[in-house]
């Protein structure tokens, strides 16, 4: 066919009709296809600003206590992709995480907001999320699974707690659902992106003498029962052969207005960790420590409280010092933890038994109030060591997709060896110290499609 025949072809009214057509069913086929018909995009926007001052800082070179005041103060832009399942089976996420630096203090490293830049507060930009996920159907057991780099809320031995990022993992990871029960298995290869750094890193084990144990895997996973009124779960992981954690959490909702809950926790040293901390003074513990805790929540029938309670306990044994269980045992990690002790760095020691009250009120359905507190107490070289603080907080949603949340609290403690659990003690006696601390958090989420 000559060249100008070909052309006047493609210009005829018959041939553009026919490929407008094809071109209307390819679109209409993408269209239909889940891959692209389920496909959604959330964009979020986080404004937070944290502030804790102190009064139990050793500063080093000085060699005495200080006040050290660490705020921090960012805006972050998020954008979680999640595609449909091509084929039914097959499928892929993302998500990115970008930080404005805003303000911060000079320490304010503390505050997990901002990238630590050598002692800088600077902003980032990454992609944190991206990973092939898959979705398998064999009635009555389902199967999910992810590939790459994601994020872990309450999955294994690992949680997440927000920022203006979420940290991410690099790994596998498996759920096994029939009927009520269902299983998680994963496996890690040490690499992480950190809630407040745009690099990658590696998780580590610190041997307490300064020196890092770079992991090169983690496996964990956990069983899972769910239904409405009783909700079990138990968990177990390892770090190499330096550390094992594993948990159980259960809660149970005993009315309508009633629910208890109870955690148990435990860490040990594997056969590796037990020889680098053999000789060390430094360590959280001597071999393994445990934490218990058990609440109760009341929603006080046809009135607008909630009220609820909290106690805790810890063993941690050591041979020098004071132990402590610690929350994110692993560096560059966040530990699973769901006590009422999670909100401070004190109430986790050897021996030590906390107290926490809460009440919170309902003003209208858009904006509740209340007040938390907490108190616990010790002994050390025959000393009975108590602390304790207290703190308000409110809720609002003025508008549908943004919150706003404000906390504040002041707390009584106490002057601390360089471990951070070990009380100082002048001729005998601990020094009483202080803490002041805030939070203010606006987000703002709506889905494109």
């Amino acid at each position: 066919m000559k060249v100008k025949n070909f052309v006047l072809l493609m210009l005829s009214p018959c041939y553009l009709a026919v490929t407008a057509a094809n071109a209307s069913n390819w679109e209409d086929t993408i269209k239909e296809n889940s891959f692209v018909a389920d496909s959604e995009l959330e964009i979020s926007t986080r404004n937070m600003w944290k502030y804790l001052k102190t009064e139990n800082r050793f500063d080093k070179e000085e060699q005495r206590y200080k006040k050290q005041v660490a705020q921090a103060w960012g805006q972050n832009l998020q954008l979680d992709y999640k595609s449909g399942y091509f084929a039914d089976v097959i499928g892929f996420d993302a998500s990115y995480y970008g930080g404005i630096k805003l303000a911060a203090s000079k320490d304010f490293a503390s505050r997990a907001i901002l990238y630590n830049d050598d002692g800088e507060a600077k902003g980032y930009n990454k992609i944190g999320q991206r990973y092939a996920k898959v979705k398998l159907d064999f009635e009555p057991v389902k199967i999910n699974g992810k590939a790459g780099w994601f994020t872990l809320k309450n999955k294994g031995i690992f949680t997440n707690s927000q920022r203006l990022s979420l940290n991410t993992y690099s790994g596998y990871y498996t759920n096994t659902a029939l009927g009520d029960w269902n299983l998680d298995l994963m496996y890690l290869d040490s690499k992480v992106m950190r809630r407040d750094s745009p690099n990658i890193d590696k998780m580590y084990f610190d041997d307490g003498n300064g020196k890092r144990h770079v992991l090169d895997h983690v496996i964990t996973g956990g069983i899972n029962y769910e239904t409405k009124p009783l909700k079990v779960y138990y968990f177990y992981g390892q770090a190499d052969d330096v550390f094992r954690q594993q948990g159980l959490e259960a809660k149970y909702k005993l009315t309508s207005d009633v629910t208890l809950a109870s955690q148990i926790y435990n860490h040990e040293y594997g056969s590796d960790g037990k020889r680098t901390t053999e000789k060390n003074t430094k360590r959280n513990f001597d071999k393994r420590a445990w934490h218990y805790a058990g609440t109760v929540e009341w929603k006080v029938p046809e009135t607008p409280w909630t009220l609820g309670a909290g106690l805790t306990h810890t063993t941690a044994k050591k041979t020098n010092g004071v132990g402590q269980f610690a929350r994110n045992p692993i560096g560059n990690t966040r530990g699973r933890f769901n006590s009422p002790a999670y909100s401070d760095i004190d109430y986790v020691r050897d021996g030590e038994t906390m107290l926490g009250l809460s009440a919170e009120y309902q003003i209208n359905p858009d904006l509740s109030v209340g007040v938390r507190s907490n108190y616990s107490e010790f002994s050390y070289e025959g000393e009975k060591l108590r602390q304790g603080q207290a703190g308000l907080f409110s809720y609002w949603t003025p508008m549908k997709n943004l919150s706003i949340s404000l906390s504040g609290g002041y707390g009584w403690h106490h002057e601390q060896e360089s471990d951070y659990s070990t009380p100082k003690l002048y001729n005998g006696h601990s020094q009483r110290a202080h803490s002041l601390s805030g939070s203010m958090t606006t987000t703002y989420r709506f889905k494109m499609f």
